[in-house]
């Protein structure tokens, strides 16, 4: 009887947890549906191409910003962000060239799978999003993630706050993003065990 009881207890826990996961990562969906991240890997991890990979950071940030300012939805962002890749490109190109360094640069849009990040005024839980991906040299090194749309990594907390809600952005999303839902920890945690449970099923 004892063991019954534990094994019902465990199945219920696993059901709930289950079903909050699960909502919790269609949160997550709607979330990406109105992202675009941007991410730079660095040729390697040598000292001189990590600094060579936040140059390039430094030189596209303020230009990506400019691209999307009148963005008001992702599909938009992605467009134009799509039509201005050589542009962005010869932009990461130069800045290698500066340097001396004859380093390749492939921009390209993706689809890429993330872990959850922590930034200082917000944070994105793990999953799919869509992504421009700038790749240097070899590809092999650290690399640095943020958010191309809306452009969350050059604005202040309350520009960020103001650009979400011109990406429409609901209230609840924009609490999750900004850490401003006090469940924010338990949701991204629940996320997590949802993504092991799936895998362990799958498995089993």
């Amino acid at each position: 009887m004892y063991r019954k009881s534990i094994l019902m207890a465990i199945c219920a826990m696993i059901i709930c947890t289950a079903l909050y996961g699960y909502r919790v990562q269609t949160e997550q969906r709607q979330i990406a549906d109105r992202l675009v991240r941007l991410h730079i890997v660095a040729n390697s991890d040598t000292a001189q191409d990590q600094d060579l990979k936040l140059q390039v950071r430094d030189a596209l940030l303020p230009e990506i910003s400019a691209l999307t300012a009148r963005c008001g939805s992702r599909k938009e962002a992605e467009t134009v962000l799509q039509q201005h890749l050589p542009e962005l490109t010869a932009l990461a190109q130069r800045v290698l060239r500066q340097t001396g360094s004859e380093q390749t640069v492939t921009a390209r849009l993706s689809t890429e799978l993330f872990p959850r990040r922590e930034y200082e005024t917000f944070s994105l839980p793990a999953g799919s999003y869509r992504t421009l991906r700038i790749t240097l040299g070899e590809g092999q090194g650290h690399n640095w993630w943020c958010v191309a749309f809306p452009a969350l990594c050059t604005l202040s907390a309350s520009q960020q706050e103001e650009a979400l809600e011109a990406a429409n952005f609901t209230r609840a999303q924009r609490d999750l993003l900004t850490g401003e839902d006090i469940t924010v920890e338990l949701k991204f945690k629940s996320l997590e065990l949802w993504k092991q449970l799936r895998q362990w099923l799958q498995a089993h």
